[in-house]
């Protein structure tokens, strides 16, 4: 990889919304990231939020290369977007307000795209902190979603490619992919990132993952909010597969039929929990896991229901 004079350049892209605590506790982690050559770039969006965040933002001018923009709300993609057309690095992160980085972000990020050169995108797995009582759950819930696009045994793996993963979690990509394969979808409120994901696939671009780095998670909301969030993330899922062939088994998807999906899909992510060594986790919040899933396929069979009324 052909350096600039100190190296590569990094941004680091924080779209935020109404979470100041959140953003604060993000921007704390970058302050102590470790890097080598340049420091890097920080571009905090502010998606709308009221007040907005510039003083929290400000707080780290002195510590950080930082800059702030503050837009009217339309969404966590417009602000990526608008990141990326503010950010001047040879790559580009995009990291969520309620992200705590480990110090090693950028020392892996930058040793993998030194020895990965054909490589687009980079991302982590996801721990999970705060005072949610379901926070456990949730990380269960996205470590097996993760998992199953893993083959048994990569999870061990230091890094593992793969043409079903979303381009999220704390994702750091090179900059020159977006010219080939476009910017987020303005279009999602939610899911931009997995559409992103399949975008890359379909012009031969796999997302990468370090199965075993993590990023944390600060997760402070409650029951109702996850179930919001997963019947949210069900409803992009079915939107962003579009119509055909690429539903599968969604367009037989009934209201009857979702708990059977549900359970469906806990027995695909036995074997999954079963290779990350997860069974006992799995056993005692299968419940949980069973409603988070019912929320999903529901959100699913919604936006279904939607689209064939118009």
């Amino acid at each position: 990889m052909a350096d600039a004079p100190g190296g590569p350049l990094y941004s680091i892209v924080i779209p935020t919304f109404d979470r100041p605590e959140a953003l604060r506790g993000c921007l704390e982690t970058i302050e102590r990231l470790r890097w080598r050559g340049r420091p890097p770039e920080v571009i905090v969006v502010d998606d709308g939020s009221d007040p907005p965040c510039r003083d929290v933002a400000g707080a780290f001018a002195s510590r950080l290369r930082i800059s702030y923009d503050h837009r009217p709300n339309r969404g966590v993609a417009v602000a990526r977007n608008r990141g990326l057309a503010l950010a001047s690095g040879d790559f580009v992160g995009f990291v969520a307000d309620d992200h705590r980085l480990p110090p090693d972000y950028l020392s892996s990020i930058d040793g993998f795209f030194r020895s990965h050169p054909d490589a687009q995108v980079i991302s982590f797995n996801l721990s999970s902190s705060g005072r949610s009582r379901l926070r456990a759950v949730q990380a269960l819930y996205l470590r097996l979603a993760l998992g199953q696009s893993f083959r048994i045994g990569d999870s061990r793996s230091e890094a593992i490619a793969s043409t079903t993963l979303p381009a999220s979690r704390a994702a750091m990509f090179r900059r020159g992919v977006f010219d080939l394969v476009g910017h987020f979808d303005e279009r999602l409120r939610v899911g931009e990132d997995g559409e992103m994901g399949r975008r890359l696939a379909e012009h031969g671009f796999p997302v990468y993952i370090f199965p075993r780095r993590f990023v944390d998670h600060h997760e402070d909301r409650s029951v109702l909010d996850y179930l919001r969030q997963r019947l949210r993330y069900g409803r992009s899922f079915a939107r962003v597969l579009g119509g055909g062939a690429a539903r599968g088994p969604l367009q037989r998807l009934s209201w009857l039929g979702i708990p059977l999906c549900a359970q469906r899909k806990l027995r695909e992510w036995w074997p999954v929990a079963t290779d990350q060594r997860l069974r006992g986790r799995f056993l005692l919040f299968a419940p949980l896991l069973f409603g988070f899933l019912v929320a999903f396929y529901l959100g699913c069979w919604l936006q279904l229901r939607d689209e064939a009324k118009r």
